[in-house]
């Protein structure tokens, strides 16, 4: 997963240089996760940019992911480090012509496709509205997206690979509502960028209830849906793909 993000790390210590002892927890987890969506790749030069959608690539089941979560709080602001992987596996029919290098994929051939998404996200928030048990706060962060797909022609010689690293400031909000034993927790980020031939904008957003779990930790269940639109180049092509990843998962959060 990509593990650089400064700016997350340089706010957070410039402005919490004068605060207490943190609280810190972290939540492996396991989820199950689907993808929506659609992807065209094509010659930047007067080829039509005719997208095929993830399930005519044989994409339409859901996959397990592994990944984690990290919070660190000092007084009334809080750190969020969060990632998983996912990969896709299927076969399917390309919708229209895909082009990559010379390479060409013809509209109607069948393919097996390979598609492998690596997510990390790190969020810096404060509280605006603590009031006993409900805690708002909001902030900013940064997510990075590994996007990369590997299509190969069942019955030809043709093969198309692509990865490409994206990463998308976020303006963040966090709301946590506590009674008794039970939390609730809600956390969305958002924005879109531009730079050097790559336009995306997403937004990422999960929801959470926890609970004791035997004095151990925290048993944690969750639903976590991203919605990702990104158009790049690559070398001579233009990549334009929409996705929606979504799906449940659950974990054991840890205090410390």
């Amino acid at each position: 997963m990509p593990p650089r993000l400064p700016l997350s790390a340089l706010v957070l210590a410039g402005a919490l240089a004068s605060c207490g002892a943190p609280s810190a927890s972290v939540t492996p987890f396991i989820a199950s996760v689907g993808i929506n969506g659609e992807l065209s790749i094509a010659q930047s030069m007067g080829s039509e940019n005719i997208k095929t959608t993830f399930k005519d690539l044989g994409l339409d089941e859901n996959e397990a992911a592994v990944g984690g979560i990290l919070r660190v709080g000092f007084g009334g602001t809080e750190l969020s480090v969060s990632g998983y992987g996912v990969d896709f596996q299927g076969q399917g029919r390309v919708t229209g012509e895909f082009n990559f290098e010379g390479i060409t994929i013809p509209a109607g051939a069948d393919v097996a496709t390979d598609l492998g998404i690596q997510m990390a996200r790190a969020m810096v928030t404060w509280d605006v509205i603590p009031l006993g048990a409900l805690d708002l706060g909001l902030g900013i962060g940064a997510t990075v997206v590994d996007f990369d797909v590997k299509l190969q022609e069942i019955g030809g010689p043709n093969r198309i690979e692509t990865n490409q690293l994206i990463p998308i400031p976020l303006l963040a909000a966090r709301l946590a509502w506590t009674w008794g034993p039970v939390e609730m927790r809600a956390d969305v980020g958002g924005l879109g960028i531009r730079y050097e031939g790559v336009e995306a904008a997403m937004i990422d957003a999960g929801i959470n209830a926890s609970v004791d779990f035997f004095g151990i930790g925290d048993l944690v269940v969750g639903f976590k849906t991203m919605r990702v639109d990104a158009q790049y180049e690559d070398d001579d092509a233009d990549i334009d793909t929409d996705f929606d990843l979504e799906g449940f998962y659950a974990g054991l959060r840890l205090g410390f």
